[in-house]
């Protein structure tokens, strides 16, 4: 059965919901903050590597391709 959301109910449950609607946006900040972080990270490895295609040099652009590809560097 369901119960019908009386007052006493509703004010029961307000400190609850309240806090919740509070702590998500707080959580998903430090999501956010970490994915903007990646993205940087990303971004300057691709400008890296793109300089490293345009200058000829191979061994940079493919150790830069590597870390973006998340594969381990060389290790001769």
């Amino acid at each position: 059965m369901v119960q019908a959301m009386t007052p006493a109910l509703v004010s029961q449950l307000e400190p609850y919901v309240d806090a919740q609607v509070v702590a998500t946006p707080i959580a998903l900040s430090g999501v956010v903050d970490a994915i903007l972080e990646v993205s940087r990270q990303r971004k300057s490895l691709l400008d890296r590597l793109r300089a490293a295609l345009q200058s000829g040099d191979d061994t940079v652009a493919l150790e830069l391709a590597r870390q973006l590809c998340g594969l381990p560097g060389r290790t001769t």
